[in-house]
């Protein structure tokens, strides 16, 4: 698995801008405009004895070892027999639980069907599942039979009422247990048009709500072939998958990765390190796909002493950035080289990536270059690029470009360029690296947060005058939520008290990690909470230590206040 080194286009007007465009014909040529159901069709005739999808040694999941055609005749059962019972093109069908081998065969049957997914987190409460239901106008919902030990159809009962457009729920079991067998000999020819949407991605928005991103066959299966080219990954390929399912890193890019290049999919039902290794080794894995701290359970597992690894060439790691001491052990311990990159999910996923052969400092300092037919422009607050190694905001144009938020267009100019909300840096070898995030969105893991949707749920504690949502330095997860807060007069709670009442009504990953108490908060003369003052007190407050990102500076924002 080697690849040369891609040729991507500089900007020939001014190679000292922070750009790089991408011509017209190398963007003609790198698109897929094929619907993900054609898609899988296509994969059971070039590679039809071979292995699709691989679920063993995850005591959670039945196994099952599915060739490529027998996942395209299964999933031509099951959109038949979502047809039949009355779901029609274009109405959206959730899918809600951990990464079950049903999660993927319903991926390809919703795809056949013309119908959209919508991914949902499996930590969602009641309230979220009921928000994210009733804001995508689901159709029907299918479910595991249990999320996190709770039978969710319990879940589902309760947040129903709120949900009026929802006509069916179906349990993952029903699948086998009643819509296959009555599933009719034939899937009705549907016309599905690849610049239609595909997939519903929910993703932490700035204005306190999540939001629906929509993302169209024809970008998700550009972007994910394009990726797994780049990353050396095709036939013959064994590729084990930590990213959940809901996530675009899991069902957007991973899933149909896999399909349009004839790799072996292995996904994680639920990541936990032992059992991840135990497929890596006794899978025979060659690559894994998943975020830096994966990586750093796994190699601190104590089971690890003494596997055999040697199968496995490639990780590929989104989310979070490398840093130079796990790149070390992930070489000593695994014997595998890392790959880096960086994306969204409205642009499917990738934007940059590294490649194998890419220096150390390219790889810790860096998330590569833009994708083939992917343009990226770094830009100042007028909208104007920026010159090499100055920070701006990243804008992305390309064919992974999400078609866009609810009903809203995609795109945040008449050019066709969609702004990131992160910060970023290009140098002189059009390598890009994030230093910040315009729009102070959290990272934790590998999952974006944002603040201020914490910050509306905590606002509702009794006890809570004000709050301020920053995420501080982890070295598990790279980040973790630190809710600052400023009581009512003459109310007193304890920080242990707060986190515990967060933890019954938002999902796991939301709940502070730290809640620190203040008498007032930095403020801008506009009256604003200075965030990046309050993230910098904090660290300082709990003595956490983060060391700065290669040429950082302050933020656009952080620079007029």
């Amino acid at each position: 698995m080697s690849e040369a080194r891609p040729e991507t286009s500089v900007n020939d007007r001014d190679p000292l801008l922070s750009e790089r465009i991408a011509p017209q014909r190398e963007r003609a040529q790198c698109r897929v405009a094929v619907g993900l159901g054609d898609a899988l069709a296509g994969a059971a005739r070039q590679w039809g004895e071979r292995e699709a999808l691989v679920y063993r040694h995850q005591p959670a999941v039945a196994d099952v070892a599915w060739s490529y055609a027998e996942l395209d005749a299964t999933a031509d059962r099951l959109a038949a027999s979502l047809v039949a019972q009355g779901y029609r093109p274009g109405e959206r069908i959730a899918i809600w639980g951990p990464n079950h081998p049903e999660w993927i065969l319903l991926e390809y049957a919703i795809a056949k069907a013309g119908l959209v997914l919508v991914a949902l987190n499996p930590l969602y409460r009641p309230g979220e599942l009921a928000f994210a239901l009733g804001d995508s106008n689901a159709a029907a919902i299918f479910h595991a039979d249990l999320i996190g030990g709770a039978p969710a159809a319990t879940i589902v009962a309760e947040a129903r009422p709120d949900v009026p457009a929802l006509r069916g729920v179906h349990a993952f079991s029903s699948i086998w247990t009643a819509l296959l067998p009555a599933a009719p000999d034939r899937l009705p020819r549907v016309e599905v048009d690849p610049g239609e949407a595909l997939m519903i991605q929910y993703t932490s928005g700035t204005t306190g709500v999540p939001k629906a991103v929509r993302l169209s066959h024809a970008a998700i299966a550009t972007t994910a072939r394009n990726s797994y080219r780049r990353w050396g990954l095709g036939e013959g390929d064994r590729v084990c998958v930590g990213f959940p399912l809901f996530h675009v890193g899991g069902s957007g890019n991973s899933v149909p990765g896999a399909c349009l290049n004839g790799a072996t999919l292995l996904p994680l039902h639920i990541f936990k390190p032992g059992i991840a290794l135990d497929i890596l080794e006794q899978e025979r894995c060659t690559a894994f796909i998943g975020v830096p701290t994966m990586l750093i359970a796994m190699l601190d597992d104590p089971s690890i002493a003494g596997r055999r690894l040697d199968a496995l060439a490639t990780i590929i790691v989104g989310g979070a950035p490398v840093t130079r001491d796990l790149l070390a052990r992930c070489r000593a311990t695994f014997g595998a080289d890392v790959i880096n990159c960086y994306g969204q999910t409205e642009t499917c996923g990738v934007t940059t990536t590294t490649i194998l052969g890419d220096g150390v400092d390219k790889k810790t300092r860096t998330s590569g270059t833009p994708l083939v037919g992917v343009s990226v422009s770094i830009r100042d607050g007028d909208g104007r690029p920026v010159p090499r190694n100055a920070i701006g905001q990243l804008f992305y144009s390309g064919p992974g470009a999400m078609t866009g938020y609810g009903s809203r267009p995609g795109v945040e100019d008449e050019s066709g360029w969609v702004a990131s909300g992160d910060l970023a840096t290009m140098d002189e070898d059009g390598y890009v690296a994030i230093v910040g995030r315009a729009k102070e969105m959290i990272i934790r893991g590998g999952e974006n947060l944002s603040p201020v949707e914490i910050e509306t749920y905590m606002k509702e504690h009794d006890a809570i005058g004000d709050v301020a949502v920053v995420g501080v330095p982890d070295p598990k997860y790279g980040e973790v939520v630190c809710a600052v807060v400023h009581l009512r007069p003459g109310h007193a709670v304890s920080g242990t008290a707060i986190r515990d009442w967060c933890a019954a009504r938002i999902s796991r990953w939301k709940v502070p990690h730290y809640v620190e108490f203040v008498d007032e908060f930095p403020l801008t003369p506009s009256g604003k909470i200075q965030k990046f003052r309050l993230r910098k007190d904090m660290s300082e407050r709990l003595g956490l230590v983060e060391d700065p990102p290669l040429g950082a500076t302050p933020s656009i924002e952080d620079a007029r206040t």
